[in-house]
């Protein structure tokens, strides 16, 4: 009999409030293939492993890898990726390993799940509700990893043909062949979207308890279980691959069918959730409210203050680690809908924060905003103080701090440290709705809808302006085209959901210019102010870096193909 060797992580357990029995592996830490299927706490620790190497913080921000930050971290290896050291054998961004690492598992309990004796004293409905959900589990994580890879490392390869990773669905053991080329990228999505339809029809669309039947439905799909994936994640994962299916960078032909596959999914999902009106009021900053219903699916709630610890200016004793760039601060436009370089916007350059879209003061601080009642100062002099342009190894090198995410009410001095509720979220409701814009306004434009679902491309871009307090759009009305609508919604898109770990690899999928210059803004501390614009970090990005690279061990390991330029 084989031997299954692996970690019954506590944290992995603790994931999930649901998990009542947790039972010590032997000291070895090895258990045989017996073991596991009689004991059903075993068995589901395998599963575990799936959450547990997914993301937890936004504390690295892939932004500073882009034009829209830059990190104050000199040591920073996205900062190395950003300026000219992305390699085949230096790729911090590579997830290769532990993404196979965490598939071992999730297709271990696969292979064993139906051998497993799952509820031996709670009678078969119980048993059959808590089996069913966590193939679906199963299913859907597989998934998730799997889009970790097609995103991280599919690209046209040397032989000139779009490739995805090595599909592995069994648990491979080192006496098998494990010399596997890589799949197709079509081969890899279908792969990942058959896993996400079993995972929907298995799991319910949110855990929440049951009046009825509490002795089985609130036990297996109660809200004790809320922070397991569920349907409506495999449903938000699902419109994000189909997304990426149908991108430029990997729809090479323009097959226009691909955008509609994304649109429909994504409209169903919108739909589902109530149209067009389930657009949370608050989704600008739902990361203030666990409860708040922009939230699809997120981590657990902790007590921290890393995230203000690496990112607040110096005044209140943070790194001040990611800069927003003015390239972003750019992208927001005014109040009343129009681009700051548009005639009409009425964007005076002497005030250049006045009348601007209110999501700038949500996601920034720029000079002079007020942050836990202070005023920032982030001009260039030393009236400006620690917080000033360039006046510490820890102060701004843009002229900007980031404040989306950060909580007022932490406190990092040493005399009194207050931590307070923190959360990762993998999947929130906007994110689909500007999926749906994107690919709706590809597939029939933005004004059309064949789907029946009540809503087009603007009208949900519309509704996420206004949402954002952006009453009087004047502007919307005149973006007439595909193209012309795209470029809004791109932009869109960049602004929601900035510094959430998107922009690196969004301008990737679109085949956009990688190597924009990082600029900053140089304030004096006169009045009237001046503002003078200057670069701050080039971006030093070759054009086959559309496409990341199958790590250079995998290559000689394996005789893998690598992809074009690596």
């Amino acid at each position: 009999m084989k031997r299954l060797s692996f970690i019954y992580l506590l944290s992995g357990i603790l994931l999930s409030t649901g998990c009542e029995k947790f039972l010590d592996p032997r000291p070895e830490n090895i258990l045989n293939k017996r073991a596991v299927l009689a004991d059903p706490s075993f068995a589901e620790g395998l599963l575990l492993n799936g959450y547990l190497d997914m993301p937890s913080t936004y504390n690295t921000f892939e932004e500073v890898a882009t034009d829209d930050a830059v990190s104050a971290d000199r040591g920073s290896s996205l900062l190395s990726i950003a300026t000219g050291e992305w390699r085949s054998d230096f790729n911090p961004l590579s997830t290769w390993n532990p993404r196979y690492q965490t598939l071992y598992y999730i297709n271990y309990f696969l292979d064993i799940v139906d051998s497993v004796n799952w509820a031996p004293l709670n009678g078969d409905p119980q048993r059959s509700l808590h089996k069913n959900r966590l193939i679906g589990e199963a299913h859907g994580l597989r998934a998730w990893h799997m889009y970790q890879l097609l995103q991280n490392h599919a690209g046209v390869a040397s032989d000139g043909r779009l490739l995805g990773f090595p599909i592995i669905i069994t648990p491979l053991e080192a006496e098998d062949n494990l010399e596997l080329p890589r799949n197709t990228y079509e081969e890899c999505v279908t792969q990942i979207l058959n896993d996400l339809d079993i995972a929907i029809a298995s799991l319910p669309d949110t855990y929440r308890d049951y009046s009825i039947d509490a002795s089985d439905s609130t036990v297996t799909l109660g809200a004790k279980w809320a922070n397991r994936m569920n349907g409506l994640a495999a449903r938000a994962l699902k419109a994000r691959v189909l997304l990426h299916a149908a991108s430029p960078a990997f729809n090479l032909d323009n097959n226009v069918q691909k955008w509609e596959q994304a649109a429909k999914v994504a409209g169903e999902l919108i739909l589902a959730n109530g149209g067009l009106s389930s657009l949370s009021v608050s989704g600008t900053e739902f990361y203030k409210n666990r409860l708040d219903a922009e939230i699809i699916w997120r981590r657990d709630v902790i007590n921290s203050n890393s995230w203000e610890a690496n990112n607040l200016p110096p005044s209140f004793f943070g790194q001040g680690k990611t800069n927003p760039t003015q390239n972003l601060v750019n992208a927001f436009p005014m109040e009343n809908g129009y681009p700051i370089d548009h005639p009409s916007s009425g964007y005076d350059a002497r005030s250049p924060y006045i009348g601007r879209d209110p999501r700038l003061n949500d996601y920034v601080i720029y000079n002079g905003s007020i942050f836990k009642g202070t005023p920032v100062n982030t001009y260039q002099g030393a009236g400006a103080g620690e917080n000033g342009l360039d006046a510490t190894p820890r102060s701004t090198r843009t002229g900007y701090y980031i404040r989306k995410f950060m909580d007022e009410n932490v406190n990092l001095s040493p005399n009194l440290s207050i931590q307070t509720e923190h959360f990762y979220t993998f999947f929130r409701f906007t994110e689909t709705f500007l999926i749906y814009a994107e690919a709706a306004n590809e597939a029939y434009g933005p004004d059309a809808d064949p789907n029946g679902f009540g809503f087009t491309a603007r009208d949900v871009i519309t509704a996420i302006r206004q949402r954002a307090g952006i009453t009087n759009d004047g502007y919307i009305g005149t973006v007439s085209g595909i193209g012309s609508f795209r470029d809004l919604v791109r932009n869109e898109r960049r602004l929601e959901l900035c510094f959430e770990g998107f922009r690196f690899w969004d301008l990737r999928r679109w085949n956009q210019s990688l190597t924009d210059p990082a600029n900053g803004v140089v304030i004096s501390g006169g009045f009237p102010a001046t503002y003078t614009y200057r670069q701050v970090e080039a971006r030093s990005y070759q054009p086959y870096m559309i496409y990341g690279p199958i790590p250079f061990n995998e290559t000689l390991k394996y005789d893998l193909l690598q992809n074009q330029g690596w």
